[in-house]
């Protein structure tokens, strides 16, 4: 494995911007083997599949439908005889060193034998090989593994902002035309707001203005895409 370059700190953090979660679900014969040390500010327990699968059927049919590229099959998370979750908040976070803990847990539960994770927060499945090789090597954080951006139905979005205690974009009336022009947009603002920076109101990013969406549980920032300027008519 390639040697990681770390960097925890957050630049340019601003305080105010809100409080990170981070929720994981691995996937794997959980159940015999020895749990890895859990840091503070997170919590990890394990389960049989059955009845306690119920309440996690729903995430993992929204995070299939989110995640295009679906680099795991459900017939492996269906036929994993365990899972484990793996929760955590921290106020108003100076650094990212809550994210860092979580992925040293992640990596303990694949090298214990877990066989597919899922990123709740950023809706996004990961197998051991890829997870290791776009999580762990390279510079740390991968802000952009721990973020996904997607389009849909004229619609630009985020997801997994609340890990960094931000929250997620949504950008309305983007033309198919536009899409790579405004998934630019966004993965620019999710930098800025990975390393600190406050969502306040009015955060902007050119011509293009976000307020908050007012929704409690999943708080998110969201505006629509500028649309071109109409042509000037001169007169006869």
């Amino acid at each position: 494995m390639a040697v990681a370059t770390e960097d925890w700190s957050r630049p340019g953090f601003e305080p105010g911007g809100g409080d990170a979660a981070v929720f994981y679900l691995a996937f794997g014969a959980l159940a015999d083997v020895r749990l890895p040390p859990t840091p503070v500010g997170l919590s990890l327990s394990v389960h049989p599949q059955g009845d306690e699968r119920l309440w996690v059927e729903p995430l993992v049919a929204a995070s299939q439908d989110a995640d295009e590229e679906r680099p795991v099959s459900p017939e492996l998370v269906r036929s994993a005889p365990d899972f484990a979750v793996l929760k955590g908040r921290r106020i108003d976070p100076p650094d990212l060193t809550h994210l860092r803990d979580a992925e040293a847990v992640i990596a303990a539960l694949l090298d214990a034998g877990a066989a597919a994770v899922l990123d709740v927060e950023a809706r996004r499945w990961w197998t051991p090989e890829r997870f290791r090789r776009e999580v762990l090597t390279g510079f740390r954080p991968a802000v952009r593994a721990h973020v996904s951006v997607r389009t849909r139905r004229g619609m630009v979005e985020t997801r997994g902002l609340r890990k960094f205690g931000r929250p997620d974009l949504r950008l309305h009336g983007v033309p198919p035309a536009e899409e790579v022009e405004a998934l630019g947009v966004c993965w620019g603002l999710v930098e800025r707001l990975a390393r600190g920076a406050r969502p306040g109101p009015g955060l902007s990013a050119g011509h293009l203005r976000l307020e908050p969406s007012g929704e409690p549980d999943h708080p998110a920032l969201e505006g629509e895409w500028p649309r071109p300027p109409l042509p000037h008519i001169r007169s006869a």
